[in-house]
């Protein structure tokens, strides 16, 4: 599995931990598909609200890119193919008034689903 660094601001006042998470592998290939195929966009998108802060002090850019990186790191993500992959990450960078609910594929659910399958 591999390892994905958390960058830190060299702007910090004091020395910041650099925080290593483990890669969740089998989506990574869609994540990266993912953000090649929309960043920009979604950079954009998020540069529109730039001056908006939230409680953890965080910009929108911010708030964009520690989305992405929670998505590398989940390990309850499982997505099965690219369309359910791409539905999930499109709606998750969707407004919330504006959100279809989907259903975060996960590990666990597969189990339970192929535990009453063999009862």
């Amino acid at each position: 599995m591999g390892k994905l660094k958390k960058l830190s601001n060299a702007n910090y006042l004091h020395d910041v931990p650099v925080q290593c998470a483990a890669v969740n592998s089998k989506n990574r290939a869609y994540i990266d598909r993912f953000v090649s195929e929309n960043y920009k966009r979604l950079s954009n998108q998020f540069k529109a609200i730039g001056s908006n802060i939230n409680s953890s002090c965080f910009g929108s850019m911010d708030k964009l890119n520690e989305t992405l990186y929670a998505l590398y790191i989940d390990p309850n993500l499982d997505f099965g193919c690219w369309d359910e992959a791409n539905s999930y990450m499109l709606n998750k960078f969707t407004e919330k008034e504006l959100r279809i609910p989907v259903k975060k594929v996960s590990k666990n659910e597969e189990l339970q689903d192929s535990e009453s399958i063999n009862e």
